[in-house]
């Protein structure tokens, strides 16, 4: 809906009933002018129909700047809101990356002191393995001792 051709319009109209104005006659001492009535009324009649037109337009243009603002409002609170939302799952996200780290961390702490036990086991069990060995040794080398001594005095 464009107004330039009623606001044209109107321009020229008001120039006329300018030009009406200036070029009236003066009376002199009053600063009061003679203007001639039919031209007057004739303007206005014009200004007159045109006017609601343009109060129409500028009630739409009004109109549409508050819907344009509506709508830019509600655009900006959705992006805020998603915006936020955004921020509290990066948040959660972090939080969850936080335990899970934590909880890996505790993982590998306790895999560690297993490893160190289970390798402490496996150490005192191969000691113990060979003292029981050395024990046996002992015992198989007196044996043979006792054997070869009694295989020289026979």
């Amino acid at each position: 809906m464009t107004n330039e051709p009623m606001m044209s319009e109107l321009s020229v109209l008001l120039e006329r009933f300018q030009e009406l104005v200036h070029q009236s006659k003066r009376l002199p001492w009053t600063g009061r002018v003679l203007i001639d009535e039919a031209e007057l009324t004739t303007l206005l009649t014009q200004i007159q129909h045109i006017l609601p037109e343009e109060i129409k337009q500028a009630r739409w243009v009004i109109q549409e700047r508050d819907r344009i603002l509506r709508e830019a409002g509600e655009q900006a609170k959705n992006l805020i809101a998603e915006a936020r939302g955004q921020v509290d799952k990066l948040s959660d996200e972090s939080e969850v990356l936080q335990e899970a780290r934590r909880k890996a961390e505790q993982m590998i702490e306790q895999a560690r002191n297993t490893a160190r036990e289970i390798h402490l086991s496996a150490r005192a069990y191969a000691d113990e393995i060979l003292a029981r060995l050395i024990t046996e040794l002992h015992q198989v080398t007196e044996n043979l001792e006792a054997n070869r001594a009694e295989l020289r005095q026979e």
